[in-house]
């Protein structure tokens, strides 16, 4: 196995802003993301992280231009990592498949390579996704060695095989929107495409402790031609998290707040702009541990091979920083003087 990969600098625009492209080889295929750096990042930054994943038929750039988050990550100094799946799809084990791609594995491994290449806070990483995105970023939270300190999801709730085998060994901050008139992905669950939002929330609230019944607060609807208008329901007394859910009565399969035709499909509300309630609620969050390349992993795994940053393969007597890559997927990163 040898990590290899591929950088193309797209972007420095009239603000500093970056934006990068790269490519990684996973699984036999080349794996391609983008990240976003806000002016005045330096290598010698530790800056919150959010991954944003894309819709079905969608790529990292189309929800990069939907969603416009990196003005978000520049006003809030965080990077934003847009990744692609293949041909548009994640691989969430959705009950009608859509992809057979090791999108998990991708995934860990572009996660490793922002962690050690941007060196962001393993601490203050979030997920964010779209429909296919949002099931992935459930999918993520439940089987990822990563931890994740909050994940947000619009319009994309669990496959019924997620749900039944989701074991997460970490609990993060949990934020749902959905559309009670969402016509690709049923707000009370289907055959098709998995779990009801009340069945999501239940589950979720039971891992992360909190009371049964949530609080109700009204949300402004200042919009009233957009046939819609959002609720907010809060969990209370979370043991670990938080949980909240954002509820759009009459709402579609759409980005709130936003115009465009690769939105999706039905009324779109109009009442906030989800990106930034997103951010809103990842901002401050953490992981109760840091996963990474710092933990002791165990010794008794079989050591793959050691590469250096840059993905090239050493032997145990090269100097300076090595990745050791073990076989039940954890990287440990060491220095030999």
């Amino acid at each position: 196995m040898k990590l290899s990969f591929s950088i193309l600098l797209i972007l420095f625009n009239f603000t500093g802003i970056a934006q990068v492209q790269v490519t990684l080889q996973h699984d036999g295929l080349d794996r391609t993301f983008k990240y976003v750096t806000p002016s005045g990042w330096t290598n010698s930054s530790s800056l919150p992280v959010v991954f944003l994943l894309h819709a079905l038929t969608q790529d990292g750039d189309q929800v990069m231009g939907v969603t416009e988050f990196d003005a978000l990550a520049e006003s809030n100094n965080f990077i934003v990592v847009y990744p692609d799946g293949i041909n548009g799809a994640w691989n969430a084990n959705m009950n009608v498949s859509v992809s057979q791609a090791d999108d998990l594995g991708f995934l860990e491994k572009m996660i490793d390579y922002v962690q050690l290449n941007l060196n962001t806070d393993p601490s203050r990483q979030y997920l964010c996704g779209m429909s296919n995105g949002g099931f992935m970023s459930y999918k993520l939270a439940c089987e990822s060695r990563h931890c994740f300190a909050a994940i947000a999801s619009v319009s994309g709730t669990m496959s019924d095989t997620v749900n039944i085998n989701c074991l997460p060994s970490n609990r993060p901050h949990i934020l749902h929107m959905h559309g009670t008139a969402d016509g690709v992905v049923s707000y009370f669950g289907s055959p098709t495409t998995g779990i009801s939002v009340d069945q999501l929330t239940e589950k979720w609230r039971s891992y992360l402790g909190c009371d049964p019944t949530p609080i109700y607060s009204a949300m402004p609807n200042p919009n009233l031609l957009d046939l819609s208008y959002p609720e907010k329901y809060t969990y209370s007394n979370c043991a670990l998290g938080s949980l909240e859910l954002i509820k759009i009565i009459g709402g579609g399969h759409q980005w709130p707040g936003i115009i465009t035709i690769w939105g999706g499909l039905g009324t779109i509300n109009m009442d906030f702009y989800s990106p930034q309630i997103i951010w809103d609620f990842f901002n401050g969050k953490t992981c109760q541990t840091t996963d990474a390349f710092e933990i002791d992993t165990i010794e008794t795994e079989t050591i793959l091979l050691r590469t250096d940053l840059m993905g090239r393969e050493i032997n145990e007597n090269s100097k300076g920083i090595q990745l050791i890559h073990y076989s039940n997927g954890t990287i440990k990163k060491i220095y030999i003087e």
